[in-house]
């Protein structure tokens, strides 16, 4: 990372982020900029579609009729993910835990790998069935997963974009939407198969640099406040564990005087960062869910092929 270099996101469209920066996903890789902004790269309308056949099909709670036991089951709470083979949770950041009863909920139209990759088995089984609804979901429609693969190609130059794969054919999941309520939030915290989670015994693992892309579906609004990404100019390392555990990150941040920036988003707009750099979401809650359609993608330099997954 080139501290000494002002720390500026790349944007507003693929051809303007190209013109700038030749091989801009190498960019992002060595934490030159923040973020890849492509404002307004999906129509708003394809957006609310999206989000209106998950409630109609149920995968998502009805503001009309917003109580849901089904759903309720199925929430995650904030920042819960497994480790390696390990069946008991584990947590990205510190401060209270809270229980399923609570408000603040997290519903997942997919297969995370953070949270069901544990057991390899079952999540390859899972993210069959969600490779399944996925395509049933974009039945008559513009496939939104389809156009966030193709962007990634784009602004790669000369590398294929495709599902994340075992060898001996096991798909990952292709995509996952997240559909946020009750002001969920994101506290700093960082994602890596590698260094977080310990996922040795998945193809992933060996991508030398872990991204995230994320398709604005819906926002949260509160008096005129909508969620922000926060990332900071500081990718993680071991020492600065304790630090999100106890919910000090922020202290430490301003004590190293940490660079940060704030990606300010609305529905349509697509967006790619480096989850190696710590990060955080501060949770709205709004009459509206925050709902977004995400993947994880795994980049090297020197492959050919880039590997994404949810």
């Amino acid at each position: 990372m080139n501290i000494a270099a002002p720390w500026q996101i790349a944007e507003p469209t693929i051809s303007d982020v190209c013109q700038n920066d030749a091989r801009p996903l190498d960019a992002l890789a060595a934490g030159d900029i923040p973020a890849i902004i492509l404002r307004g790269h999906v129509p708003a309308s394809d957006c609310r579609q999206l989000v209106e056949r998950c409630i109609e099909q149920k995968l998502l709670y009805d503001p009309q009729e917003p109580e849901s036991r089904g759903l309720d089951s199925v929430s995650i709470p904030e920042g819960h993910y497994r480790a390696g083979t390990s069946t008991a949770w584990s947590t990205a950041w510190g401060g209270e835990e809270k229980d399923r009863d609570a408000t603040s909920r997290r519903i997942d139209i997919g297969t995370s790998l953070g949270y069901r990759g544990s057991n390899q088995e079952e999540y390859f089984e899972h993210s069959r069935a969600t490779s399944e609804l996925l395509g049933q979901l974009f039945g008559g429609m513009n496939n939104l997963v389809k156009v966030v693969y193709s962007a990634l190609e784009e602004l790669s130059v000369d590398k294929q974009v495709k599902t994340a794969e075992e060898e001996d054919g096991r798909q990952y999941g292709p995509a996952i939407i997240r559909a946020h309520y009750g002001g969920y939030e994101y506290k700093p915290h960082f994602d890596s198969v590698r260094n977080r989670e310990n996922r040795t015994n998945y193809s992933v693992y060996d991508f030398a640099n872990q991204f995230a892309g994320v398709l604005v579906l819906q926002n949260s609004e509160r008096n005129g406040v909508t969620p922000q990404t926060r990332i900071h100019r500081c990718f993680w390392e071991p020492e600065i564990t304790p630090h999100l555990q106890a919910d000090t990150f922020p202290r430490y941040a301003k004590e190293n005087q940490i660079e940060s920036c704030d990606v300010s988003l609305q529905p349509g707009d697509l967006y790619f960062f480096n989850t190696g750099c710590i990060h955080e979401v501060p949770g709205v809650d709004g009459e509206d869910a925050r709902i977004v359609l995400a993947v994880f993608i795994g980049y090297s330099p020197d492959r050919d092929e880039i590997h994404v997954w949810s």
